[in-house]
Formats: C-alpha cells, sequence, structure tokens
C-alpha cells in the first residue's frame, strides 16, 4: 500500500505512524528499533571488514546502518534522506565520517 491508501484505508495506523515513527510497527512488522536490533551483528562484522562493502537494502535498513557509522542521533533514524537510485560512499576517517553520493538515474 502507499502512504495515501494506508492513510485513507487505515487512519489510526496512519496518525500512530506519523507520530513517532522510531517506535511504530505496522502489524505484522518492524519498527525502526527492530530493525536496528536485527542489525547488531551486521554491524559487528562490517566492522571487522578491512576491504570494500557494498549494501544493497531496504531504505529503513540503509537509514539505520548509516545514522551507525555516521553518528547519528537515534530520533533522527526515521528522517535520513535515503534516496533511490543513488550509491552512498562512506569512509571511516580521522574526522569522523566522509561521504559521497553518486546518483544513477534521473
Amino acid at each position: 500500500m502507499t502512504y495515501e491508501e494506508i492513510k485513507k484505508n487505515m487512519p489510526e495506523e496512519y496518525e500512530s505512524r506519523k507520530k513517532d515513527k522510531l517506535r511504530y510497527r505496522y502489524p505484522r512488522g518492524e519498527s525502526y528499533l527492530d530493525v536496528i536490533q536485527r542489525l547488531e551483528p551486521v554491524i559487528i562484522e562490517l566492522e571487522r571488514q578491512r576491504a570494500p562493502v557494498v549494501v544493497v537494502s531496504h531504505q529503513a535498513v540503509l537509514r539505520a546502518l548509516y545514522a551507525y557509522f555516521a553518528d547519528r542521533p537515534l530520533k533522527e533514524i526515521p528522517h535520513i534522506e535515503m534516496p533511490l537510485h543513488t550509491i552512498i560512499e562512506i569512509q571511516m576517517g580521522v574526522t569522523g565520517v566522509q561521504e559521497k553520493r553518486y546518483k544513477l538515474m534521473d
């Protein structure tokens, strides 16, 4: 369903999500907090890697991973811009995360 369809057909769910995107869980779905918890072992494995890693995933997962490596606050995770058709290269440096974005399609 699109967000407009959810707003029309499930207004209580739409409003609940709007109030707290970080903790809101769709029926039979996951919240951002659930995703973050599920990613913990993945993050540990990513931190061990010395060669470049490519991650292809859903926006919620990408937001959570990006927030972790960019040291962004928990409350910002659902609102991090994660554009479609874009490669986001992040490198850990002495001064923090350095980022480059490559748009694949217009």
